[in-house]
């Protein structure tokens, strides 16, 4: 009996811990993988200002830099835990950039290709610089916990 009642718990502390997290990072996901270029085809209203934005490759680049890096610090902010477990985190990078780049093929009637290492390049240095930012963060607040206790 008492087997089942610590499964039970378990399962429902894991049940609670994945909806705590889970609709936030859903959410942000959501955004990510949201096919915005479809949507300027499709909304003459958005299409007109997306495309003054992203008129050539180094907007592209930029643009997908700076979208990752704004998704990656909130997602580091929901998921502490990928502050410290860095593997995680650039595994879920990876395939996030994958699937974004998935969706917006299909959505062009493509097949994906994964060919554009603009978007890549700039998708990975959006994610890492959020996680390097993270790492500087917590390190100087270490240096200064520390620094405190030492004075004390």
């Amino acid at each position: 009996m008492t087997k089942d009642t610590n499964r039970e718990r378990l399962l429902m502390r894991i049940t609670l811990s994945g909806l705590r997290y889970g609709w936030p990072v859903l959410i942000l996901l959501g955004i990510l993988w949201f096919p915005f270029d479809w949507l300027s085809e499709v909304w003459p209203a958005f299409g007109s200002p997306f495309r003054q934005v992203f008129r050539t490759a180094h907007d592209h680049f930029i643009g997908h830099t700076i979208f990752f890096f704004i998704v990656g610090m909130f997602i580091l902010s929901i998921v502490p835990v990928l502050r410290r477990r860095l593997h995680w985190y650039i595994l879920g990078l990876i395939l996030a950039a994958l699937i974004q780049e998935t969706i917006q093929a299909f959505f062009r009637g493509q097949f994906p290709t994964f060919t554009d290492f603009n978007a890549f390049k700039g998708d990975v240095l959006g994610g890492m610089g959020a996680w390097l930012l993270w790492f500087v963060v917590l390190l100087l607040h270490a240096s200064r916990k520390r620094g405190t206790a030492a004075k004390s």
